[in-house]
């Protein structure tokens, strides 16, 4: 998308661009002749013939880094990225077809979230920020017409901008003319930016809704932003309008469902409470997991990754990264304990927390020998519960207990137990598909809520913003961890920001509430067959003490180490660490 050009390319322009208007406006009639099914099979088709042309390059790199975690199967990558063209072409065929007739959303229309969203609607401003994903084109249309039969008469404007080849903006006027006609103000991206934001504010003040797409670069200011692996340029102008009236930011996606409806997905409203980088950085998360879930419908079709700066983003000012969850030799991972302390420094991590399962002696012996090297070192522990796949952690603030429950036991025993030490945080570690829900509603039944909740932590998924309105539902902390075992280069890839540097601030944030889960850029690429071998040496962990089981153990994390290795931490942390990017770490 580009801007228009000078009044005099305009000029010339202006006969090509009415021919154009009057073919569009032919392509509406014929959009209509033609049945949905119809064009969505053709739509599906011209997908995957697109795969073959350069095209593919683009939406293979969408999926690579979202799904940075668990990298499809080639075939799986290239059908995903098939049905992304796809949803471009239907959102294109979409938007002509209501060119002719308004669509109809009274039963094609479901809405997600909007319970969330309505105490707001015509008291306060309401941004409604959106990826091109689904019949983005039509979030505005949409919208109006269940607005209008909610009561709302407030203001909803739109800002867009033109595609190559139209030059003239006569394309744009017939658009502008045509969603005005529909009841929505239509603000042109290249209009002087001082005008169009003196437009959307006066939108804002006057409680109405604004609708902005903002997962690529525009005209206007951005800022870098971390985005599932890597990063992208966001346009930073809903949060500043956001706090220069006072009004909500709504993530929002936009989806194609079975048949012939369309969903609108809305994300709880976020208050610009913090500053700019924060409110940015929680956008971008936000938007990410709403991508995540719909990945096959994310119709970028654009590059914007930042991969010529793939090292940890600094932080916001004041605040920091930490690694809450890594394990070591002490248990069943596969480094020493002081191999995390490079790994952090390398990852811009400020501070980690050791949690081996089961097992404290290996934090608690390098405490105890370096006490001024690991004082951004927090100790901790994953206790296992019965049955053995809850898991609990517990960080310890003050002296370190002399026993720890036995494998087995029961959660809310350990809840219990966690309790009875002095200045220790409960955290529900990366919670179980399905069962999580309920083991909160058990836990909050019998008063023995865990202090903090992982949110985003390695094969999440896609749940982090359900996890994340639970945690907020019951008053938990939210975290970030790496569940590290493998290879140091897995520190941070998902992590805690918190305001301050220290221990004690961190401490501080989670007693408080102030805590953000984060996905950061990897430093590693872990080979799957790691995982398996790791996996091997973990569940070998309980039969150590049967004779030729250790050999074993010591062959799998000799074996799982050098592959690792060579999975490639030497190709990629060299170029992250002359990138300049990050916050040095100083933990020793």
């Amino acid at each position: 998308m580009t801007a228009t050009g000078p009044e005099g390319e305009r000029q010339a322009n202006r006969h090509l661009d009415s021919a154009l208007l009057g073919i569009v406006k032919t392509l509406t009639h014929l959009a209509w002749m033609i049945p949905w099914p119809a064009w969505s099979a053709i739509a599906f088709a011209a997908g995957f013939v697109s795969m073959l042309s350069k095209q593919r390059h683009v939406v293979l790199a969408n999926v690579r880094h979202a799904r940075a975690d668990d990298q499809p199967l080639r075939i799986v990558a290239w059908y995903i990225g098939a049905q992304q063209i796809a949803t471009h072409l239907r959102a294109v065929i979409g938007t002509l077809r209501a060119g002719f007739r308004l669509p109809d959303t009274t039963n094609h229309l479901i809405l997600e979230g909007i319970e969330g969203v309505r105490p707001h609607l015509g008291q306060r401003g309401v941004i409604i920020v959106a990826p091109h994903a689904g019949p983005y084109t039509m979030l505005g249309l949409m919208g109006r017409r269940w607005l209008a039969e909610q009561g709302f008469s407030g203001e909803l404007a739109i800002v867009a901008r033109m595609f190559r080849p139209f030059r003239s903006g006569a394309l744009m006027d017939w658009f502008m003319d045509y969603f005005t006609r529909a009841g929505i103000t239509v603000i042109s991206v290249h209009e002087q930016p001082q005008i169009m934001a003196k437009r959307l504010k006066n939108v804002l003040e006057n409680n109405g809704i604004v609708v902005l797409l903002v997962d690529e670069p525009t005209p206007t200011p951005s800022a870098i932003v971390p985005f599932f692996d890597s990063a992208i340029k966001m346009p930073i102008g809903p949060v500043r309008l956001a706090r220069a009236t006072g009004s909500v930011i709504v993530p929002t996606i936009a989806s194609y469902e079975r048949g012939r409806k369309m969903k609108i997905t809305l994300a709880a409203p976020q208050s610009p409470d913090g500053t700019v980088t924060e409110e940015m950085h929680r956008l971008a998360r936000t938007l990410e997991t709403l991508v995540g879930r719909n990945l096959n419908q994310w119709a970028m079709l654009t590059s914007i990754w930042i991969d010529e700066k793939p090292g940890t983003p600094a932080p916001p000012e004041g605040h920091s990264y930490a690694d809450l969850h890594l394990h070591t030799q002490g248990s069943d991972g596969l480094l020493h304990a002081e191999e995390w302390i490079d790994a952090a420094r390398d990852g811009a991590i400020r501070v980690i927390a050791v949690t081996d399962h089961d097992h404290i002696e290996t934090v608690r012996e390098w405490k105890t020998r370096d006490p001024e090297g690991t004082r951004h070192v927090i100790p901790g522990v994953e206790l296992t519960a019965r049955g053995r796949i809850v898991h609990l952690g517990v960080l310890f603030s003050g002296a370190i207990p002399s026993t720890l429950p036995k494998p087995g036991t029961p959660l809310l025993d350990l809840v219990r137990w966690a309790r009875g030490i002095d200045g220790s945080i409960v955290v529900l570690v990366h919670p179980l598909p399905i069962l999580w829900r309920q083991q909160l509603r058990g836990m909050a039944n019998a008063g023995l809520l865990p202090d903090a909740i992982e949110s985003r932590f390695p094969f999440g998924g896609n749940r982090a913003l359900t996890i994340e309105r639970a945690a907020r539902n019951h008053d938990l902390a939210i975290l970030g961890g790496s569940d590290g075992h493998l290879s140091p280069g897995q520190i941070g890839g998902h992590a805690t920001l918190f305001p301050g540097e220290t221990v004690d601030d961190l401490f501080t944030a989670v007693k408080e509430r102030r805590t953000q889960a984060v996905t950061l850029p990897r430093l590693d690429r872990i080979p799957k067959r790691v995982y398996v071998m790791q996996s091997l040496y973990s569940w070998l962990l309980p039969l150590r003490g049967i004779p030729g089981v250790p050999p074993m153990r010591a062959v799998l994390l000799r074996r799982a180490r050098a592959t690792a290795q060579r999975g490639g931490r030497q190709k990629l942390l060299q170029p992250l660490r002359s990138t300049g990017t990050g916050q040095s770490v100083q933990v020793s």
